[in-house]
């Protein structure tokens, strides 16, 4: 009976280290290390092509963004979010691959204020995260309960295709929309969805001259800023209801882009039932290449629906 509290516990630990907040209506996620610049070749664009950028109006110049994520195929990212229930920080950074070609090789490490939790998650220490389609591998850390849990695997394999027969798990299952949801493009859509959308001005991050945008939406600009996205009808009735049911009441948005139109950070921050989410994504290094991910070996991994079946009998 331990093994079957740990496991699922961890995982969805993982998951929330891997996903920002993904549990969050918008999806939003992450913030990439600092040092480097938004743009794909380190310059992050000429002053002049900032002035070009700043003579469009704020729609305008978002939508060339957007047209500009999706050009790339991949960045560096740094993930750093806050969640309220209970409450924990994230810290994760990596690579990731977005659009079709959906991708991530992220570590990680997660805390909380909460007593037990913290107590938990000092003990797992980094998780390492590799995810290329709906299959992810996840390495746990340094946990001694968990190495036992894993019958002494260092890494668990979820298939998140095949979770939906395992009870306690399929919940789980929207974790294969994370590449998906962890798309700029989606960010970049949100704050069009803003009725305040404005231009802030010119600003320095990292290094890099950045023009800021900010916008404040309600739970049914976030819910329209969703649709057209690749998402059916049955998708934005159950975003429709899981706004609801988080009692989101505004989410406010801040990008800052580069001379190439790229994101060079985005802030984010979701007033909810039971408080404030946040968090700070910054991007670097954009390369129109996709990420390469590397399975663990097979003697070091175990797949983690079948492991629980067999718990379960």
């Amino acid at each position: 009976m331990r093994q079957n509290r740990i496991i699922p516990v961890c995982v969805v630990a993982a998951a929330v280290a891997a996903t920002g907040t993904a549990c969050s209506s918008s999806g939003t996620t992450g913030s990439a290390q600092g040092g480097g610049s938004g743009g794909s070749g380190g310059s992050g664009g000429s002053g002049q092509a900032i002035t070009l950028l700043a003579k469009m109006t704020a729609p305008q110049a978002v939508a060339q963004s957007t047209k500009a994520v999706a050009a790339k195929q991949s960045a560096k990212v740094h993930m750093s979010v806050t969640m309220p229930m209970p409450s924990m920080k994230e810290d994760a950074s990596g690579s990731m691959s977005f659009g079709s070609s959906q991708a991530m090789d992220l570590t990680a490490t997660i805390s909380s204020t909460d007593p037990q939790a913290g107590a938990a998650l000092s003990q797992v220490g980094r998780i390492e995260m590799r995810m290329a389609g709906t299959v992810a591998y996840m390495s746990m850390g340094n946990s001694p309960q968990l190495a036992a849990a894993l019958q002494g695997k260092k890494w668990m394999k979820i298939d998140f295709d095949n979770l939906s027969g395992v009870p306690g798990m399929s919940s789980l299952s929207f974790v294969k929309d994370m590449a998906k949801n962890n798309d700029p493009t989606l960010q970049l859509k949100g704050l069009l969805a803003s009725p305040n959308l404005r231009q802030v001005g010119q600003e320095q991050r990292d290094g890099v001259q950045t023009l800021h945008f900010a916008g404040t939406m309600g739970p049914t600009d976030l819910v329209k800023a969703s649709a057209g996205s690749g998402l059916t009808q049955q998708d934005l009735d159950m975003l429709t209801a899981a706004v609801k049911q988080a009692g989101i009441t505004t989410t406010t948005y801040d990008v800052w882009v580069d001379g190439n139109g790229l994101p060079a950070e985005i802030k984010f921050s979701e007033n909810t039932a039971v408080g404030v989410i946040s968090g700070d994504l910054t991007y670097t290094d954009w390369s129109s290449a996709p990420v390469t991910v590397t399975a663990p070996p097979a003697d070091q991994t175990i797949d983690i629906a079948q492991l629980l079946k067999n718990q379960q009998g």
